[in-house]
């Protein structure tokens, strides 16, 4: 339960920055031809290039409420284009609401499948809320390209 409640205030804390372009919901078909177009990217220009170009607000890798983030298969991020201050941080031990390390789900399913869907809590820039949200993974070399759709709230 502590763990719980310090992972949740640690997503608080950590991701409160709105995304000035997040006027409407992306979809989860706009999720992955972003994730798709980033790792493209990532693997044409190489990570120093590319991930500061993830990172740029007002770049091509923010609509709606979609940008991309970069960690590695041991859950360290690279490139967070909603939040920089993550970049360093690791978040293998990180416990979601909903009981489940969605770190290390997305590694596994990128592992076993080279891109895949992964489903998580996460808090939506948006609404400021904790949300569902799906991710859309590939792997790329050492790192894991993602982009996530928030799923419509009720």
């Amino acid at each position: 339960m502590f763990r719980t409640l310090l992972a949740i205030l640690f997503l608080v804390f950590l991701l409160l920055p709105e995304n000035p372009n997040a006027a409407e919901r992306g979809s989860t078909e706009e999720a992955k031809v972003m994730a798709i177009r980033a790792a493209a990217h990532l693997r044409r220009l190489g990570p120093e290039k590319a991930f500061a170009d993830f990172q740029d607000k007002s770049g091509t890798f923010f609509d709606k409420d979609l940008y991309v983030f970069v960690q590695d298969y041991k859950c360290t991020f690279y490139a967070h284009g909603l939040n920089p201050k993550l970049v360093g941080r690791n978040i293998w031990d990180l416990l979601n609401p909903n009981g489940r390390y969605a770190c290390r789900d997305i590694v596994k399913a990128t592992k076993e499948k080279g891109a895949a869907w992964t489903d998580y809590i996460f808090i939506n820039p948006k609404s400021k809320k904790l949300a569902e949200k799906t991710t859309y993974s590939i792997g790329v070399g050492d790192y894991i390209v993602m982009v996530g759709a928030y799923k419509p709230e009720d």
